[in-house]
């Protein structure tokens, strides 16, 4: 996966380890790794864990294919659009990190009373200092599916807009964009809450300009099927065919 590069600004404490944010202080911190990262979460509601991430983060092709448990539900986040959340989450390990661990300065916070620890803090903060990894959760509302949803209506736009393609494809993905404006309203109405939802997304179709990524040996766009039909459309076009 493409690894980007993105700078952003963040919320720190008041005070070092105070939980009170009241001051309106940031941090600057740059994000360094995958473009797209996909989190598990618990989606069961009697579960203690419910909304929580249950492990690593995901971004490699092999352990995305990797099947998850039917009590996980699969969070792909946009570094681009939440660095500060892939910072934390992010258990790609970079050499800037780790020397920025090693090499900031501690001063001493509190002077412990003699054979205790005194408690020590850096000015030279990165965000796992203020938030913790092991604490970040996913709120199954109606109104995260309705924007997942919104965010895939998006993103596929450009889809319905290629008229080189056949209109069996073209019609395919007015379908799925179809199936995907309907969601929310079909969901509700057969009585699924919201983490039952996000597991029922329509299932795109496969990209017509990505043949590689068919995998059924009858798809049309298996093997650069889709360039040949471009062609064969184009010399129909021409008279040539």
């Amino acid at each position: 996966m493409r690894k980007i590069s993105k700078q952003f600004t963040y919320p720190i404490w008041d005070e070092w380890r105070k939980n009170s944010f009241t001051q309106g202080k940031t941090g600057t911190f740059t994000y360094e790794g995958p473009e797209f990262l996909t989190f598990e979460v618990q989606n069961d509601p009697s579960s203690e864990d419910y909304g929580k991430e249950s492990g690593w983060c995901l971004w490699e092709k092999r352990d995305l294919e990797r099947p998850s448990g039917q009590d996980i539900t699969r969070v792909t986040v946009d570094c681009k659009e939440n660095p500060l959340l892939c910072e934390i989450g992010n258990d790609d390990g970079k050499e800037s990190g780790i020397m920025l661990r090693r090499q900031r300065d501690w001063e001493i916070l509190w002077d412990a009373p003699e054979g205790y620890p005194d408690v020590e803090y850096t000015d030279e903060l990165e965000p796992r200092d203020v938030y913790d990894e092991q604490g970040i959760t996913y709120d199954f509302e109606t109104q995260e599916v309705r924007d997942v949803r919104d965010q895939e209506l998006h993103d596929t736009d450009a889809k319905v807009g290629q008229t080189d393609a056949p209109e069996s494809i073209q019609q395919g993905w007015k379908d799925y964009r179809q199936k995907l404006r309907d969601l929310p309203a079909v969901m509700e109405a057969r009585g699924f809450e919201p983490w039952q939802a996000v597991m029922m997304f329509p299932i795109a179709p496969k990209d017509m300009r990505d043949p590689s990524a068919a995998s059924d040996p009858a798809d049309p766009y298996r093997d650069g099927a889709f360039a040949v039909d471009v062609k064969v459309a184009a010399q129909k076009a021409a008279g040539k065919k």
